[in-house]
This record gives C-alpha cells, sequence and structure tokens, in this order.
C-alpha cells in the first residue's frame, strides 16, 4: 500500500485518484479532530473541504522528507483557528454548543459504551460523554487544540510543537493547564451532579 508521501508525490505527477485516496483515508479522522475543535458537526465538515482544498493548492511545496498527517493536521488547526477567531470577532460563535451525539464512542478519560452496561449504566456514560465534549469545547482554543491532537489524534508533543510553530515547553505547559481546566470543571460538574442525586 503506498504511503501517504507517496499518493501526494502521485498527485502532484498527476494523478487524480491519488489526492482522492488521501481525502478517504482521513476523512472520519480529521473530521472528527475538526469537529471537536469546533464542536459543529455542519462546520466541521466546511473546513474539513477547506483543509482538503489548500493541501490540493499545496501539494506541489510539500517537502516530501516530511510526513503528511502532521502537515495535514496544521493546515486543519490553522484552518479551525482562523475560523474561531473571526467568529470571536463578530461575537457569533457558542462554543458551549451542543450538538448531541455525533456516533463516536471514545474520549480521552475512556468514557465509552460497553454492550454489557445495563440499560441506565448506557445513559450515564452517554451524559459522561456529553459532558466531555462540552467542557473540552469550552476550553480556550490554544489549550482544546494540543489536548485534541495529543489524546485524541496520538501526535507526539515534538511533532504538536513543529505543527504549531511553538517550543517543546510550551506545548508540555499548555497540555497541562488543558489537563487542569479539564480536571477542574469535571469536579464541578461531579459535585453538581452528587447533588442532584
Amino acid at each position: 500500500m503506498a504511503t501517504d508521501e507517496d499518493l501526494v508525490a502521485e498527485f502532484v505527477a498527476g494523478n487524480q485518484a491519488a489526492f482522492a485516496e488521501l481525502v478517504e483515508r482521513y476523512r472520519r479522522e480529521l473530521f472528527s479532530f475538526l469537529q471537536r475543535f469546533v464542536n459543529e458537526a455542519a462546520l466541521a465538515e466546511d473546513l474539513f473541504q477547506e483543509t482538503f482544498i489548500q493541501v490540493y493548492r499545496s501539494a506541489a511545496t510539500f517537502d516530501s522528507k516530511r510526513r503528511f498527517r502532521p502537515w495535514l493536521f496544521t493546515i486543519a488547526a490553522n484552518k479551525a483557528r482562523d475560523y474561531l477567531r473571526a467568529s470571536m470577532r463578530r461575537g457569533t460563535q457558542s462554543l458551549d454548543n451542543s450538538s448531541g451525539h455525533d456516533g463516536e464512542q471514545g474520549t480521552f478519560l475512556d468514557l465509552m459504551e460497553s454492550d454489557t452496561l445495563s440499560a441506565p449504566d448506557r445513559l450515564i456514560d452517554m451524559e459522561d460523554a456529553d459532558a466531555v465534549r462540552q467542557i473540552i469545547a469550552r476550553l480556550p482554543a490554544i489549550y482544546r487544540e494540543v489536548l485534541l491532537l495529543s489524546y485524541y489524534n496520538r501526535f507526539a508533543y515534538k511533532e504538536i510543537a513543529e505543527m504549531l510553530g511553538i517550543p517543546l515547553g510550551t506545548v508540555k505547559s499548555r497540555l497541562h493547564s488543558a489537563l487542569a481546566m479539564f480536571g477542574e470543571a469535571w469536579s464541578v460538574r461531579s459535585g453538581e451532579r452528587k447533588q442532584r442525586d
């Protein structure tokens, strides 16, 4: 099977099918990253398309000595950040938009459904997964992006630093801050839940 880098080279050489293969390879993973980043499926689809339009236009400038995946996610993160910055200026984007279940399972806390759970337990897990999505959506973008790249997309810290153009120490401190913010929000949520019960 051709590597991503091989497919980029084939596309630059004129093979349109190679580009289509790249889009298919990253359809689920990149869309999921973008949806978690902006917390809205329709917007994530638009950003996914914009990302691949940029890849299409810039493929000839891709450094074949580098890996394609970090380059792709750098473009996607930049598109998402640009959108969020612009929408903040317009005051129209709500980061706590709850778009419901997107059919995806799994979070960095491993709040996954299990077939062995009873119906009430499954409902609790679904509620927890929604809470995780909402907490992540409320994190400032600089913390949300390192959390998503590290935990959901499993990029190494060094790769994240290169993708975001920041020092390795900054990646680590942002991730530490993101986890601390998440933990604090989760504790507040857990306390509120105990009071309800």
